[in-house]
């Protein structure tokens, strides 16, 4: 028995040959989307789960409103440790020599918490003043950043 293929709508004319190979392509294609999303939720499973330290610093930045000239602002930041093993803050840079900043405690303990003091002289400036604070562990992540900002007012 032969068919005719003049008999077959336009339309449907080579979509039994393509179906297979959508398919595939439908196919090959979730599995790859399935792998990718393995793949990434292990990343953060391991990075969760790992061990070593690991810093945390609340609130990551702060805003000190509209502040006078020639003043010393001081604001104390949190350090967690959320890790597992002792956090130890090696280094702590500054954006500007009008702000500096200190920790309480170097070293901190797992689920332990230290302060980090920043102060900003806003000296003569005028308008939008904002600066930041990096701090550097042994956390694998390494650095972490806080911002501090005020509008200074001049004076009258």
């Amino acid at each position: 028995m032969t068919t005719n293929r003049s008999a077959e709508p336009e339309a449907m004319r080579g979509r039994a040959r393509r179906a297979p190979r959508n398919r595939w392509a439908r196919a090959l294609t979730a599995a790859l989307v399935l792998l990718a999303a393995l793949s990434f939720s292990g990343e953060a499973a391991e990075r969760k789960g790992s061990s070593g330290p690991q810093m945390e610093i609340q609130p990551e930045e702060h805003d000190f409103g509209n502040v006078q000239q020639s003043q010393s602002l001081v604001f104390a930041f949190t350090v967690l440790n959320t890790g597992n093993e002792e956090l130890v803050i090696s280094r702590i840079s500054t954006s500007c020599g009008c702000t500096a900043a200190i920790v309480s405690d170097r070293v901190v303990p797992p689920g332990g918490t230290t302060k980090l003091e920043v102060t900003l002289e806003t000296r003569k400036y005028r308008g939008v003043v904002q600066r930041s604070v990096s701090v550097a562990s042994n956390d694998p992540d390494r650095v972490r950043t806080v911002r501090v900002r005020a509008f200074v007012e001049p004076d009258d």
